[in-house]
């Protein structure tokens, strides 16, 4: 699922004409502790603007990390610009709520908007549907398997951030 959501970022971004691409996915066996995503999700429920990265961060290779976990929390992207990395926490998807593959995808699509530059909107027919709106992964259950699409606004947005010729 996180191969496929950076593949639908990736043909995102292509078709609103920006020059920025997340690159590839390198799957690799650190761990950074339950105990410690979920008090980083709290922390961001909170509003907390800087908490302490996870022990171990530093280490794990590339600038944007996504750790999937067995926990029970919102799943949450937080950037820690002193150590120049971005972190996706992602809960567990084994709760009956989530477990439709549907919802995983479009949660993993979610907090990369996040880590991207992109924030919540209030509209639940789209992707980056949140707080303080009463969206809820809940919301990407389908029948069929898609992403939720982005608004106009939204792509606007992020051609603003990442031109043609973002290097």
């Amino acid at each position: 699922m996180v191969n496929d959501a950076v593949d639908f970022w990736n043909k995102q971004l292509a078709e609103i004409g920006s020059g920025f691409r997340l690159g590839p996915v390198t799957l690799v066996s650190e761990i950074i502790s339950q105990r410690e995503l979920v008090a980083l999700s709290q922390a961001m429920l909170d509003g907390e603007r800087e908490p302490e990265p996870p022990s171990g961060l530093t280490q794990i290779e590339g600038d944007l990390i996504i750790a999937l976990s067995d926990g029970a929390f919102v799943s949450f992207s937080m950037s820690f610009p002193k150590a120049g990395k971005r972190l996706i926490g992602i809960r567990s998807f084994q709760i009956p709520l989530f477990r439709g593959n549907n919802v995983g995808r479009n949660v993993i699509a979610h907090e990369l908007g996040h880590a991207i530059g992109l924030g919540h909107n209030d509209d639940p027919a789209n992707l980056m549907c949140g707080r303080p709106a009463p969206c809820r992964p809940d919301a990407f259950r389908s029948q069929v398997d898609r992403y939720f699409p982005l608004m106009e606004e939204e792509k606007q947005f992020l051609l603003t951030l990442y031109p043609p010729t973002w290097k």
